[in-house]
C-alpha cells in the first residue's frame, strides 16, 4: 500500500506522515528530500525558494514525474509506504502506475497554516501573511514542470481536513482515515 500526501504549505502532511510511519509501520519518503539531496551534492542551500527552483529545474530536465520515479525505485511490491510532498500532476500520475496508490489531500484554512509557518521557524519560511500568500498563489497556479499544487490537490481520492492544532484529536482523525483507507 502507498499512501500519498500531498496538500497545502503547512497543512501538516510530515506531521501525518511521522504518525503513520510510527504507529502503523509505514516507511516515509518525501519527494523534496529528492531534490534536496540533489542540492546537497551541489552545494545549494535546501531554502524553500531554492527547492521550488531546484525541482522545476529537475522536472525540466528529467521529465515531471522524476522524483515519485525516483522514490519508486527505492519500494517493493508488497510494504506500506507513505509519500510526501508531492506536487505536480505527473508525480500522481507515475505512483498512480501503483494499484495499490491512495491519494490523500490534506488541507487547512490559511490562518492556521500560517500560524503553523511561524512556530515552526524554518529558514527561508515568509515572515508575512502577505508573502505566505503571495508564494502559496504562485505555486497553486504554475504549469509546465514547476509546482501545481492545485492541480495535484483534484487528484486526490480523499481530502482531509487538518484544522486543529490538538495532536491528540489529529491522531484520532488519522486513525480514523486510515481504517477508511486501508479498509478500500
Amino acid at each position: 500500500m502507498i499512501i500519498g500526501l500531498t496538500g497545502s504549505y503547512c497543512s501538516g502532511k510530515d506531521t501525518i506522515a511521522e504518525y503513520i510511519s510510527k504507529k502503523y509501520g509505514y516507511k516515509h519518503f518525501s519527494l523534496s528530500d529528492v531534490i534536496r539531496d540533489v542540492m546537497k551534492e551541489e552545494g545549494i542551500e535546501p531554502v524553500r525558494e531554492n527547492l521550488i527552483v531546484f525541482g522545476t529545474k529537475l522536472r525540466g530536465k528529467n521529465g515531471n514525474g522524476v522524483l515519485a520515479k525516483k522514490v519508486l525505485e527505492k519500494i517493493n511490491l508488497d510494504g506500506k509506504y507513505c509519500i510526501t510532498s508531492i506536487r505536480h500532476s505527473d508525480e500522481v500520475k507515475a505512483l498512480q502506475e501503483r494499484k495499490d496508490f491512495v491519494l490523500v489531500n490534506i488541507d487547512a484554512p490559511q490562518d492556521v497554516r500560517f500560524e503553523r509557518m511561524q512556530n515552526r521557524k524554518r529558514p527561508g519560511d515568509p515572515q508575512t501573511l502577505e508573502k505566505f500568500i503571495e508564494l502559496e498563489k504562485i505555486e497553486s497556479q504554475t504549469e509546465g514542470s514547476g509546482q501545481q499544487l492545485r492541480k495535484t490537490a483534484n487528484m486526490a481520492d480523499i481530502t482531509f481536513i487538518n484544522d486543529s492544532n490538538d495532536i491528540t484529536t489529529l491522531e484520532v482523525a488519522i486513525d480514523d482515515l486510515l481504517k477508511s483507507i486501508e479498509n478500500v
